[in-house]
């Protein structure tokens, strides 16, 4: 007597399964015959679950229509197959193979098998990580070179510095709100925002000359009320505060 043929068991999704083209390999018989015996017991198959089908390369490309039968639904098929020396030696194989690949999935890990696992899992997330630098690095430096340059910005090139390199999101009047709300400007009795002494000694600000033109002489002159703007290490300051603010909401 022929050995009987070893089913390949497969997984779909969480399920083991064995597919039909498998089931006329074993049993001998022609897979549409086997199409045909599962659509013929379809609704006593489907009492152990639905009956997947999906459509595979055959011969020469040509696309095939097979059937994804679990462990109960087989077992049940083949009792639909007359009994001879194949079929039952098959039944036979169906059975030990289902029994050892679930014995085989159930299994505890061994501590290799753990710490293979555990490799793999860091690997991937060290992968994970170095893309995400990948991505952040350039825009961490480039915020770097604007906190240790010696430039200054109005409250308005503040707030897009802020947008665009410090990833905040925020307008230049909520930024000279929030800075009033820090307490480091107040308004004057005509609404306009000034730096107290104190925050600007400690390099968070400075104040630029504010210049026009007289319309009577022609000459420049120098406005009385200067201009603050904002210092690297201030718009540092800036981004730190409100970052903590995110984070707590």
């Amino acid at each position: 007597m022929n050995n009987p043929i070893v089913p390949t068991i497969e997984r779909n999704g969480t399920d083991l399964v064995v597919s039909s083209e498998q089931i006329a390999l074993g049993a001998d018989v022609q897979h549409k015959n086997v199409l045909e015996l599962i659509e013929k017991h379809s609704g006593k198959l489907e009492r152990f679950g639905h009956v997947a089908f999906e459509t595979r390369d055959g011969y020469n490309n040509h696309k095939v229509r097979i059937a994804l039968l679990n462990e109960q639904q087989s077992t049940l098929l083949m009792t639909f197959m007359r009994n001879t020396d194949r079929v039952v030696d098959f039944k036979v194989a169906l059975v030990k193979g289902f029994y050892e690949l679930a014995r085989t999935v159930n299994q505890p890990l061994s501590p290799d098998e753990i710490v293979a696992q555990a490799l793999a899992i860091t690997s991937a997330r060290v992968k994970e990580l170095n893309s995400y630098i990948e991505v952040i690095e350039p825009k961490a430096n480039a915020w770097d070179s604007i906190v240790s340059s010696a430039g200054s910005w109005s409250y308005n090139d503040a707030a897009k510095v802020l947008c665009e390199e410090g990833q905040i999101q925020v307008g230049e009047k909520r930024l000279v709100s929030k800075l009033i709300d820090w307490g480091f400007l107040y308004r004057d009795s005509k609404g306009r925002p000034h730096v107290y002494q104190r925050d600007l000694e400690r390099g968070w600000f400075t104040v630029k000359a504010r210049t026009y033109r007289d319309n009577v002489t022609g000459e420049e002159r120098e406005s009385s009320a200067p201009q603050v703007r904002l210092t690297g290490s201030g718009l540092d300051m800036v981004r730190s505060r409100l970052l903590g603010e995110r984070n707590a909401a």
